[in-house]
């Protein structure tokens, strides 16, 4: 009874949007306590890219961890869905296989090899599971201010960078955990983007004369993924003028970035959304299982994957011709790949190659086999049959949990298929699992007419 009369203010200010904001403000007094980290999260991107994007989800268990001792001298959590059990399984595995190889090869784990899956992967089970278990829910318009503030910010750097340097070349200072961690003053390709402070790669050609940007983000395969989140959410705004100014800043934003695969993959979410939203479909639950299957399996067939590779680089012609090498390049890795997986040993098939193979451009650290494909390299090569079938566990599991809990979600859960789509082309980037776990929190208005509710689910735009 005291639990139920502690949680109906909360639950009543989490329903109620009056008085959120003043002006342009958003009121920090009337956000629950939830809302308010993940505002400040968002908000200070800027921050956690000088800090270097690392331990972001250490820090917030620590919190939690912290926070439930004060208050109940205790953590008490229900049983764990089958999506925490499979990531949280998926990320000791890679710490385990990675630890019995390293032990026949002589070599220890360093210290990046045990808190990034840690962090990345384990972290963020434990966080899906509170939050699961304790049924977190924030309003969407507290997520569309917070990156609202962070479009304005990333919009005024590039101004600064291209009228004010030019897109000039620069040494790019370290970040606080490289200093802290001792990294070398001199940037490489493969040292780790995180450890330097690189708003934008002056050597990268993107389109119309740009250079590839990052801004406050690892990579520019990352800073893509949120774009297309954030032009996803930008259409769930009611104010047309909020919502423009979100679509049209993301949309141009992710054309910086010069990352093809999201920009083929971007429209084709869009055009699932509208035909959700409009109703003309068969059913959520065909369209999600017809998408589950094309966009993994047929993915995963090195033919149509090559189709798709091929599609992808035509799409994106300008792109391509500035970055010559590119589709070469990774044509040849995704080959080598697909011989190394299809030439394994029984051993190296069930437990997979757990590091990345010989290089392919010389030169290049990045280019090595196994790598620029989630599904192909870091699952297959790398993971292996048990590896995959942890992480698929978590994926699947993870959408079928929003699906079936819909009610109430933004039509911004589309991300979901935009990931999928990209597996086959990119690795899993630091954004994917932040953005998943916001997704399970985010809620929108109730739907009046619960009759319709199936098909008019994800119309709020």
């Amino acid at each position: 009874m005291n639990q139920q009369t502690r949680l109906k203010p909360a639950y009543k200010k989490t329903t109620d949007c009056d008085g959120l904001f003043s002006g342009i403000w958003i009121c920090w007094g009337e956000l629950t306590q939830s809302e308010k980290i993940v505002c400040a999260y968002i908000t200070l991107i800027p921050l956690w890219w000088m800090w270097g994007w690392r331990l972001y989800f250490v820090f917030l268990v620590a919190g939690i961890i912290i926070y439930e001792l004060r208050e109940k001298r205790e953590i008490r959590l229900q049983r764990p869905s089958a999506a925490v059990i499979g990531i949280i399984g998926y990320g000791l595995y890679v710490l385990i296989v990675g630890y019995f190889y390293r032990e026949a090869q002589g070599t220890r784990l360093n210290f990046n090899a045990v808190i990034s899956p840690l962090n990345n992967i384990v972290c963020f089970g434990l966080l899906l599971w509170y939050v699961q278990d304790r049924k977190i829910r924030i309003r969407q318009q507290v997520v569309f201010w917070s990156f609202s503030i962070a479009i304005a910010m990333m919009l005024l750097m590039w101004g600064v960078i291209y009228f004010g340097l030019h897109q000039a070349h620069y040494i790019p200072p370290r970040s606080i955990y490289g200093l802290l961690t001792g990294k070398s003053g001199e940037y490489e390709p493969g040292d780790g983007n995180s450890n330097f402070l690189m708003p934008y790669f002056p050597t990268d050609e993107s389109i119309g004369g740009l250079v590839r940007y990052v801004y406050f983000f690892p990579g520019p395969e990352a800073l893509a993924l949120v774009m297309g989140f954030v032009s996803l959410l930008s259409l769930d705004i009611k104010n047309r003028l909020w919502s423009f100014f979100l679509l049209f800043g993301s949309a141009f934003l992710l054309l910086t970035s010069g990352t093809r695969a999201v920009w083929v993959s971007l429209p084709i979410v869009l055009g699932l959304r509208y035909l959700f939203t409009t109703g003309k479909v068969f059913g959520p639950a065909f369209i999600c299982g017809l998408l589950a299957i094309v966009s993994f399996s047929s993915l995963s067939v090195p033919i149509i994957s090559n189709g798709v590779i091929d599609k992808i680089t035509n799409t994106a012609e300008a792109t391509a011709n500035a970055r010559a090498d590119s589709t070469e390049v990774r044509g040849e890795i995704y080959r080598l790949t697909m011989e190394g997986i299809e030439n394994a040993e029984n051993s190296q098939l069930i437990f997979g190659h757990v590091v990345n193979g010989e290089g392919v451009l010389p030169g290049y650290e990045p280019a090595k086999v196994g790598t620029h494909s989630f599904i192909l390299g870091t699952l297959l090569y790398r993971g292996g049959l048990l590896g995959t079938g942890f992480f698929l566990t978590f994926w699947f599991s993870l959408l079928w949990w929003l699906y079936q809990t819909r009610y109430d979600r933004p039509s911004c859960l589309f991300v979901f298929v935009l990931f999928s789509l990209t597996f086959a082309t990119m690795e899993l980037e630091m954004p994917v699992l932040p953005i998943s776990l916001l997704c399970v929190m985010l809620r929108s208005y109730p739907v009046k007419n619960s009759s319709q509710r199936d098909i008019t689910i994800f119309n709020y735009s």
